[in-house]
């Protein structure tokens, strides 16, 4: 009988482990909305600007942060911490580790990505899809 409550509170603390860091509708709708910033090695900026109704745009800049070189805009869904984008700027040639900036291959849906909550003042939507790691920081 000891062993089987042992194993229950085991299975009690587990579950409200993972409960808190669940992400509801409320959570998005509240952290998500805003300006992110992500620079490319090569120092090519991407701005991407989510509004509260889940649409957003994208735009990249040159390394002078003064020219627009391609812009996008499209609708994302949110279900917990998973974002799908449609019409996102696509990059597929190359990983974030020796990037060097080129002409996206075009505009698609994004679904690997995954956002987090704040920690230490700073909110990040961090986009994951093939081999590829963006990083988008908040900036507003």
């Amino acid at each position: 009988m000891k062993k089987l409550t042992n194993i229950g509170l085991a299975v009690m603390f587990f579950v409200s482990l993972f409960s808190c860091n669940s992400y509801t509708k409320k959570d998005a709708k509240k952290y998500l909305p805003g300006k992110y910033s992500y620079e490319f090695p090569s120092g090519e900026t991407s701005i991407l600007i989510i509004n509260p109704d889940f649409t957003f745009n994208n735009k990249i800049y040159s390394s002078n942060k003064k020219d627009l070189l391609y812009e996008a805009n499209g609708s994302m869904e949110v279900n917990g911490r998973k974002i799908e984008f449609h019409d996102f700027l696509l990059f597929f040639d190359h990983d974030e580790t020796d990037m060097i900036f080129s002409k996206p291959e075009g505009i698609g849906g994004v679904s690997s990505v995954y956002w987090q909550k704040p920690d230490k003042n700073q909110d990040i939507v961090t986009i994951d899809y093939n081999t590829y790691n963006y990083i988008f920081k908040k900036v507003e």
